[in-house]
């Protein structure tokens, strides 16, 4: 933390028992025409009485901007008679003092916590500097490396006292280091033009709250990079280029890739070997994802596969500034992706949001038990399941333009193995029980809760999966229970639940890596919502222009799915 020559900036959070102490002071001795300064971090003890405090200040203040001076002997011939005698010089004193913003002496005897407060004037020497305590603060600012031309910027941020809101974001650009900083736009998100292309970018932010301005701090990047040109999503949002308004509404599921499985030597190599390697860059595909989910104009967004690093200082920032707010939850708890849903602020509130590990709900619900000691006859299919850290993301959402209308979005992603159907069914039979007993809990209350159920599932639209969501059973003899064998078949496994749910959205595929399938889909309630208009996928030729998926215009290895549905009129 740096500051001026006037100011003080204090930092004092109770719950870290140390204060922070922050200014920048002159050197003595520096030669004519040049000024020196020492920047001084002093950290202690918030319970440490003021005096002692102020003793170290003035202390250190004195070694290191007053350096002692030699003493020299005089010259023999000038003084033969003092051989032995030495030059007295008076040593420098610095002391230090706390006055109230009134000017009064603090006591000596206070305890920091409470000696330091806003307004306060610290003296040392002859200087004087304004204490700033807890003032707002951009501790650490960066924009990404990779700008591309047409998509949106945000800097991220590390803020202290202050919110995204309350800072002031000024963006400059320049040709050459030669020229001058140019000042483009004082929004919060910024876009490159086409003609801003092998520009030089700068983004200046002031953190500001009520009347106290902390200081600024900036980032910049050496080159936007120009739009890889017209990406295929950009004809999809031709469909979605206006806002919908109620009884409609559009949902969008996306599985944006994860960074961990875009950006490795094994992604690199094996995976997607025909994508180059700054174009799985979440750096870079970011720019796109920002571009392509904002142009959809959802009012409902599903997100599987995002990154705890995207989610909050950036994609939250960027929707954010487009009127949409939304929930992040880690996959398991733990990982560094996960499962994000957004909706449109002037559409739905946010009533309740809850996350379920589907493995964890499994052991530890006293309500699963049924499941439980059927799977724990098989140890081996047990350990499969119970290893997984799939998650369920439930979001109730008040509609705000009926107050009678309330959806539960439920957003999941089930596991990927492709001889794991048992496993996928087991998680979908968790997370209709999670559902339903959510949904229960609204209806207890007077409250008639729709459900729309999306995510990736990784199955296809006849699997065991799909199949059980939409029609509310599964048979025990259901051909996904013998996955992996007779050996694995576990008798009894017949469930059943008292929704019905219908797709959505049905294509060919919503994923192209070396092989296709459904493996997205979006379940709406039948009775609650009418399908109204389903975006177009882009086309198959579009897709396979660049082997597959992802590439420089396709920033994930699934394509979204989109849709505008029909609020029905209420169930009686």
């Amino acid at each position: 933390m740096t500051s001026n020559s006037s100011k003080a900036s204090v930092r004092c959070v109770s719950e870290e028992g140390r204060i922070s102490i922050s200014f920048t002071y002159p050197k003595a001795m520096t030669p004519p025409g040049k000024v020196a300064v020492r920047v001084f971090n002093f950290s202690r003890s918030l319970e440490e009485t003021l005096s002692k405090t102020l003793e170290r200040i003035g202390l250190y203040v004195l070694e290191k901007c007053f350096p002692k001076r030699k003493k020299n002997k005089p010259k023999q011939k000038d003084h033969p008679e003092s051989e032995n005698l030495e030059i007295q010089m008076e040593e420098p004193v610095v002391n230090a003092l706390l006055l109230t913003p009134e000017g009064q002496p603090v006591s000596s005897e206070v305890a920091n916590k409470d000696a330091w407060q806003d307004g306060s004037i610290l003296v040392i020497g002859d200087r004087r500097f304004t204490v700033a305590r807890n003032a707002p603060s951009v501790n650490k600012l960066a924009i990404d490396k990779y700008l591309v031309t047409e998509c949106p910027v945000s800097p991220t941020m590390d803020i202290e006292f202050c919110y995204p809101d309350n800072c002031k974001s000024q963006w400059f650009m320049r040709d050459k280091d030669s020229d001058p900083w140019t000042l483009e736009s004082e929004e919060k998100i910024f876009q490159p033009r086409e003609s801003d292309a092998g520009h030089k970018l700068k983004v200046v932010v002031t953190p500001v709250v009520d009347e106290k301005v902390g200081d600024a701090k900036e980032a910049t990047v050496d080159s936007i990079l120009l739009s890889p040109g017209r990406c295929p999503f950009e004809k999809r949002q031709q469909h979605t280029n206006t806002l919908l308004e109620y009884p409609k509404l559009r949902f969008m599921s996306y599985n944006i890739l994860a960074e961990a499985y875009a950006n490795s030597d094994y992604s690199h190599k094996a995976m997607y070997p025909w994508c180059e390697e700054k174009y799985l860059s979440l750096d870079y595909r970011k720019q796109l994802l920002y571009k392509e989910i904002l142009g959809y104009n959802a009012d409902i967004i599903c997100l599987q596969e995002c990154d705890s690093k995207l989610f909050e200082p950036y994609l939250h920032s960027v929707l954010a500034n487009q009127g949409l707010d939304g929930v992040f939850t880690r996959k398991g708890g733990r990982l560094s992706e996960g499962l994000a849903t957004f909706f449109r602020k002037s559409r739905f509130s946010l009533v309740e949001s809850c996350n379920v590990v589907l493995s964890h709900e499994l052991c530890k619900n006293p309500s699963n038990q049924d499941i439980l000691e059927k799977l724990q006859t098989n140890a081996e299919v047990f350990e499969s399941i119970r290893g997984r850290n799939a998650s369920l993301q439930m979001s109730v959402l008040q509609c705000l333009s009926d107050s009678n209308r309330q959806v539960c979005v439920a957003n999941t992603h089930f596991y990927f193995r492709p001889d794991a159907a048992n496993v996928r069914l087991v998680q979908a039979i968790i997370s209709m029980r999670c559902i339903e007993r959510l949904v229960s809990s609204y209806k207890a209350k007077g409250f008639d809760v729709s459900v729309i159920f999306a995510g990736d599932f990784n199955c296809l639209e006849f699997a065991g999966t799909a199949t059980f969501i939409k029609s509310g059973s599964v048979s025990e003899k259901h051909v996904d229970w013998y996955q992996g064998g007779r050996d694995h078949y576990i008798p009894g496994l017949g469930f059943s639940h008292p929704f019905r749910f219908e797709e959505a959205c049905v294509f060919p595929y919503t994923s192209y890596v070396g092989y296709n399938a459904q493996l997205d889909h979006i379940f709406i309630e039948k009775g609650r919502f009418t399908v109204d208009k389903v975006i177009p996928m882009s086309t198959h030729e579009e897709v396979m222009e660049l082997t597959a998926l992802p590439n420089k215009v396709f920033p994930s290895d699934h394509l979204a799915l989109i849709c505008d549905l029909l609020w029905n009129e209420p169930m009686k």
